[in-house]
């Protein structure tokens, strides 16, 4: 899901990121346990963004730690 009205996440940095996920998730559990039904849904399309791009930027991380990572099989020998 999408919401137009959601900042643009890719300018934030990781700590606000998580703590942003923190919170709306703290919201989502109040919300949930008052039986705000329709609060909780708008929470978790905002929280399905925050998540989004979180593992986003996990991925990317990951691809530059395997790039940095084949480097190093030329100086591994494993044939012994």
């Amino acid at each position: 899901m999408f919401n137009p009205l959601l900042a643009d996440l890719t300018k934030i940095k990781n700590e606000q990121l998580e703590e942003k996920i923190t919170e709306l998730t703290k919201k989502f559990t109040i919300a949930a346990r008052s039986g705000q039904g329709s609060v909780c849904q708008q929470i978790q399309i905002i929280l399905e963004s925050y998540r989004a791009e979180q593992q986003r930027r996990y991925d990317v991380e990951m691809k530059k730690q395997l790039k940095q990572n084949k480097n190093l099989d030329d100086f591994i020998n494993i044939d012994n």
